[in-house]
């Protein structure tokens, strides 16, 4: 239950998210249960408009945020494997509307989400509302860490590695969060830019290896990275 003043914070972001984009209210299956849901009801029109490049206030929507990726209903199923999840702070990297670093929360974790987009952060306040006591939102650009000096044992992110120009801010910014001896668990639907993520990042010192989730949809297994520093 959310208390009176939370209610009322929830009903602002709310009506930031409606001035921007139309939403659907529905639920969505999170670590093992039905948990309130808010979606953009047509992300592919936001797409459309920011890449018409002459609607700077769309293309801060960044509107790769806005849509259901397959990639955190696999990292969702993939953080029930972990055990003791609950005795780790964990750091979310581009959490989008917050689905896997919510997964965590309601498995017990206390999560930090971040996104570089600002309507992403608001989304993703608005549904973690009721594990907001467990998650903090917090916006982080990958090339701009300065102020951004906490560590992580247990980093996550949902297809984050779809862009190789990103690799090399991605993982300075993986060393400066993680603390010693921590990991990295990254998710994506088996592209091909996956495979060339996991030799470039071996590459950059790291070890890798892979666990596949099967989402049980007829489509391609999601495919977990996991990376440690030696």
């Amino acid at each position: 239950m959310l208390t009176e003043a939370d209610a009322l914070e929830s009903l602002k972001l709310l009506k930031r998210l409606e001035r921007k984009v139309e939403l659907e209210h529905g639920h969505a299956t999170i670590a093992g249960q039905s948990y309130p849901w808010v979606k953009v009801l047509n992300p592919d029109r936001l797409l459309e408009e920011a890449l018409k490049g002459n609607q700077p206030e769309v293309v801060e929507l960044d509107p790769f945020w806005a849509a259901t990726w397959r990639a955190a209903q696999g990292l969702d199923a993939f953080l029930g494997r972990i055990a003791n999840l609950d005795q780790y702070p964990i750091l979310e990297l581009g959490g989008g509307s917050g689905r896997a670093g919510i997964s965590a929360a309601l498995r017990g974790a206390r999560v930090c989400i971040t996104d570089a987009s600002s309507m992403a952060l608001i989304m993703c306040r608005y549904n973690a509302r009721f594990v907001r006591d467990r998650v903090h939102v917090r916006k982080l650009d990958w090339s701009k860490l300065q102020q951004f000096r906490e560590r992580y044992p247990i980093v996550i992110g949902s297809d984050i590695v779809y862009n190789p120009s990103l690799y090399p801010i991605l993982e300075p910014c993986m060393r400066q969060v993680l603390t010693e001896g921590g990991v990295v668990y990254l998710s994506e639907p088996q592209r091909h830019t996956g495979d060339r993520f996991e030799r470039w990042i071996r590459m950059a010192g790291w070890k890798c290896d892979s666990e596949m989730i099967d989402l049980q949809d007829g489509q391609r297994e999601i495919r977990i990275f996991r990376c440690r520093l030696p």
